[in-house]
């Protein structure tokens, strides 16, 4: 049965399989069968941060809870369990800057290809209007 659900009302947690404090996203913001994006405000106590800067992999890791959100968007909306996924590959990563606390993360994904369990796509985060992370991530979804 699938439920139409605004993106604003659903909480990180009924759509990832990750629990506090390793979930980086706050919110869904966009999502439909290629492209989704979330948000994220950098707070002081996220544990991708040290010295008041997010670390290179808790941007990754953002990159991947976005690919896994729009996973768990679709299986919520149609009754199934959160399906896990794991990081098979990130290439072509490029960091432009690392973010401070206090700055919001707008990630987006690109979805271009799923074929056997796995989800190719290109990826961006966008701090204060510019973009600081480009990559490609390649996410294997547990069966």
């Amino acid at each position: 049965m699938v439920q139409l659900l605004r993106l604003l009302d659903i909480n990180p947690e009924d759509i990832l399989p990750q629990r506090p404090p390793f979930i980086l996203i706050d919110r869904l913001t966009h999502c439909d069968e290629t492209k989704t994006s979330t948000r994220l405000t950098i707070r002081h106590d996220n544990i991708f941060v040290s010295g008041g800067m997010m670390l290179a992999s808790g941007l990754i890791e953002n990159i991947a809870q976005t690919c896994a959100a729009r996973l768990g968007y679709f299986n919520l909306i149609s009754g199934q369990p959160v399906k896990i996924g794991f990081i098979g590959a990130v290439s072509d990563l490029h960091v432009s800057r690392t973010p401070q606390t206090g700055e919001t993360l707008n990630t987006t994904i690109w979805v271009k290809e799923e074929v056997f369990g796995m989800t190719l796509a290109n990826a961006e985060i966008r701090a204060c209007d510019e973009t600081i992370v480009t990559a490609n991530i390649k996410i294997a979804i547990r069966q």
